[in-house]
């Protein structure tokens, strides 16, 4: 009886993870890529919007434009967002593991 409720409890956590993951995606999916390359110059700090692009085994970063505050706290967004994606999928395949379930998450 124990067994059964703690194995429904796993399964509500990973279906509140994959809800997350599922949002997340969402997420990525409208904010900007890229990084922010900041230059200090004369005293005042500048900051470029990248983007990087693989041709063949080279990465190229490609400038796009300047970039404002706003820009930033986009790209800031996608990265911690990156970051949580990762860690959710690793807490998935945890209980992937305890449950006793094959999954295809890498």
């Amino acid at each position: 009886m124990k067994n059964k409720i703690i194995e429904n409890i796993l399964i509500e956590e990973k279906e509140r993870l994959l809800g997350r993951l599922k949002v997340i995606e969402h997420r990525l999916k409208s904010l900007p890529s890229g990084w922010i390359r900041k230059i200090k110059k004369d005293g005042k700090i500048y900051k470029y919007l990248y983007q990087s692009k693989r041709e063949g085994d080279r990465v190229k970063s490609i400038f796009i434009g300047k970039a404002d505050e706003n820009l930033e706290k986009l790209i800031n967004e996608r990265r911690k967002l990156i970051e949580e994606k990762k860690r959710l999928k690793e807490k998935i395949k945890e209980l992937d593991k305890i449950l006793g379930i094959s999954n295809d998450w890498s």
